[in-house]
Formats: structure tokens, sequence, C-alpha cells
């Protein structure tokens, strides 16, 4: 599915539907900041529609993923949101990279010292929209 799949309604939708969300990403993370390497946070209301994405660009493949948790901290820990939805936009291929991980487990640090959830984390690239896996925790920490 691509953005292009969105329902006409989605703007007033809940983005707890993992295709839904990863639509509205494949909106709102535009094809130059895929290129550029972003990482874009949506906020949810208590409803978990759409309030405000905040995108964070020119994230190229040298910057540290950690040097940006204390300013998304800052961000979010003092807003009363209901939940987030993360995007890595980045240039290159649709598999899973050390790097995204890393992104991935920041953006995760991130959500529980703000104590907001998130409601899934997403790769954007030119060619695809792919979600990252849920971590452990939501599986009881048991690892297959």
């Amino acid at each position: 599915m691509t953005f292009e799949d969105l329902p006409d309604t989605w703007a007033a939708q809940p983005l707890e539907d993992p295709g839904l969300a990863a639509d509205v990403v494949d909106l709102l993370v535009g094809h130059a900041d895929r290129l550029d390497g972003c990482l874009c946070l949506l906020l949810l209301d208590h409803d978990l529609r759409l309030v405000q994405p905040l995108m964070v660009a020119e994230v190229g493949p040298e910057r540290d993923p950690w040097g940006a948790r204390e300013g998304l901290l800052a961000v979010l820990a003092p807003l009363d949101i209901g939940g987030v939805l993360g995007a890595r936009g980045r240039d290159g291929s649709v598999l899973l990279t050390d790097t995204d991980r890393q992104w991935h487990e920041m953006l995760l640090d991130v959500c529980r010292h703000a104590e907001v959830p998130l409601l899934g984390a997403y790769l954007a690239t030119p060619g695809t929209v792919r979600a990252f896996p849920p971590p452990l925790g939501a599986f009881g920490d048991v690892a297959s």
C-alpha cells in the first residue's frame, strides 16, 4: 500500500492500524527527506489521531542517533499526547541496518522516559515503507 491508498477520512481516524500508519508515513516522509535522511515523529492525540508531524531533517548516515536523544526527550516529555509513531527516512536498501536499529532503540528509550507510548516505528526508503519489528517487551520479553 502507499499514500495513494489513504481513505479520504484518514485524518479523522486513529493510527493504530499498522497499514494505515504506514500509508500516513509514506505521505508525510517525502522523497527528498528519504534521500537526505530524516527522523519523523507523528504526534498523536489521546484518540490516536495525528495532531502534528515533527520532522528532523538531514539526518545522514554519519549522525549518531543517541546525539538526538536529549533534544527529542525535551520536546516529548512535557507534551500531553496519546502516543507517537516514528519513521526513519533514508536512501538505500529496504533491509533494516544496524544504524536503523540504533535509531529505533533510541526512539524507544526516549518514549519510555517521556512516558509516551511508541505505537509503531517505520523505515521509509525511496522504494517502500516497512515496519520495524515490535520490541521484545511486546511479547513478554520472550525471544524466539
